[in-house]
């Protein structure tokens, strides 16, 4: 048998995540685990030309997924204007100033994270707020990405205008004119997202960007959420060129399903470093911006319930399309209504059987009601969650009422019908720091704590459950022998800490296949 090319030993080592079994070394040969076992064990396989690294009692888990990630947009985040510590329209006027110095007159100024919640304001900025600070075309997305706003320039360029027809499952806000205002819900971004430039180089810096800083925070598996055929070309091409470390598990937009299908392609299953995925397509909007579909109410706004930005006959036709074609369900829906109606369409065209054989998922399943759950469990749809979304709820009480709170995030309850949780970030909406998602998971800051996770869960939903989410869960997610080598050193034992201590742990290093990237 072949000598390892790389040997851990001297740590405290977690094969799974899911259980407190330790061992103190292993060994990994051409990006794979061989052996797991003691230190004595592990080092006797050793050779002269093995890289052997001394753990000194730090912490060993299988590296991490992401479940949810924007990777371009956050690649983009870190390369345009950052709006999250924005607290008044007027600071945003003055950071959109600033960038517009430095750039072209007709160069497109692009931002993401103004939260009308924490503004000044307390309101949207809306196309006249942005019209002072320059004559540059200026898109800015809420933190959601479910709102934007937009200057004057910016709309003319998209064609917005005064009388431009509302697009399904979009709204345009208009003011007592009927002119626009700027601010865009939902699809009717999409308008002047399709006016904004896009180069396949700009579009690869960011990717690239965005995976390195990832690999620092040991994530090696990323399943991302692709914007368009632009952006599944470039992540293809970078992973060939080996530019991006992680493996990736491409989740495709709806708009290219049909494309797809005709190709003969479908939901891709295995080890492969680069995968097409399932199919994502958007039930409704974020709580945040009130567009969730609610069956009652929202508790602060009692005329509106939210929007579906999908007909039931559209998503009836996507997952007959999708079932033909074979392919995974990846349903975004944060609302209790548009939760039930997933499992609905769901249960109509796959059934049970078919159903657990596509593993389809509902993307957040933020407010679920007690039969959504029941129901979720008995067809094995799984709950794609973000965990890091309870701490940056806040406002959630005061948005849904407290009668609504003992439904929304209950990931324990979930975990008790069977149902199988897989986390991510939803970043660059939320921190894509792993141990924020788990130490919300098990701290539930702010809320009550009955639906807290245990250390092993929250692990389990950025590892074993995240591979079994897209079909890898023979060759990823615990460090197994033949296994890939997917690995994270930690500072510290999560298994021993308090959650404030869980929050603080930090990566040391990261190994993706047998190649330490971080």
């Amino acid at each position: 048998m072949s000598k390892p090319d790389l040997v851990l030993y001297n740590g405290r080592i977690y094969p799974d995540a899911k259980s407190r079994s330790r061992f103190e070394a292993l060994a990994v040969w051409k990006g794979r685990v061989t052996d797991i076992g003691s230190s004595q064990e592990i080092l006797k396989l050793r050779a002269r030309a093995t890289t052997t690294i001394n753990l000194r009692g730090k912490t060993v888990l299988p590296g991490f997924c992401d479940s949810h990630i924007h990777l371009l947009s956050y690649g983009m985040l870190l390369r345009t204007l950052d709006l999250s510590k924005t607290r008044s329209i007027e600071e945003m006027n003055r950071q959109v100033a600033k960038r517009a110095s430095l750039m072209k007159p007709d160069e497109w100024i692009l931002g993401r994270g103004w939260d009308d919640e924490k503004l000044r304001e307390h309101r949207y900025p809306e196309k006249h707020d942005l019209d002072h600070s320059t004559s540059n075309p200026v898109f800015l997305k809420r933190v959601c990405g479910h709102v934007a706003v937009a200057n004057s320039k910016a709309l003319s360029l998209s064609g917005i205008d005064s009388i431009t027809p509302e697009p399904e499952g979009g709204v345009v806000l208009r003011d007592s004119r009927g002119a626009p205002n700027g601010v865009l819900k939902e699809r009717a971004l999409e308008l002047v997202e399709l006016a904004v430039p896009q180069s396949m180089k700009e579009i690869k810096k960011s990717l690239v960007l965005a995976a390195r800083r990832l690999a620092r925070l040991g994530l090696t598996s990323l399943h991302c959420i692709v914007n368009d055929a632009n952006e599944l070309k470039a992540l293809q091409e970078l992973k060939r060129e080996r530019e991006i470390p992680q493996s990736i598990y491409a989740i495709v937009p709806v708009k290219l399903l049909d494309q797809l299908v005709s190709l003969g392609l479908s939901t891709q299953r295995g080890e492969e470093a680069f995968r097409i995925g399932g199919v994502k397509l958007y039930l409704d909007g974020s709580l945040g911006a009130r567009t969730a579909a609610l069956t009652s109410p929202y508790n602060d706004n009692p005329v509106s319930n939210g929007m579906l930005t999908m007909s039931r006959e559209e998503l009836k036709r996507v997952a007959m399309t999708s079932s033909e074609g074979g392919f995974q369900l990846c349903i975004h829906a944060i609302g209790d209504r548009a939760v039930e109606l997933a499992i609905q369409i769901i249960e109509e065209v796959f059934g049970l059987l078919k159903c657990r054989k596509f593993r389809h998922r509902i993307e957040h399943a933020s407010l679920v009601s007690g039969k959504s759950i029941l129901k979720m469990g008995k067809l094995g749809i799984i709950a794609s969650v973000q965990p890091r979304f309870i701490y940056s709820d806040s406002w959630a009480e005061e948005r849904l009422g407290a009668s609504r709170m003992r439904s929304l995030y209950p990931f324990a309850s979930m975990t008790q019908e069977g149902i199988l949780l897989t986390a991510g970030s939803d970043c660059p909406v939320e921190d894509p720091n792993p141990f924020e998602g788990v130490w919300s998971a098990t701290a539930r800051p702010g809320l009550e704590g009955k639906e807290r996770l245990t250390v092993s869960q929250a692990l389990a939903a950025y590892t074993t459950s995240a591979s079994f989410a897209s079909f890898c869960e023979e060759s990823r997610g615990a460090l197994v022998p033949g296994n890939i080598a997917d690995i994270v050193v930690l500072d510290r034992d999560p298994f021993e800490c308090s959650p404030e201590a869980i929050r603080q742990t930090k990566v040391i290093k990261t190994i993706i296949a047998g190649s330490v990237f971080a």
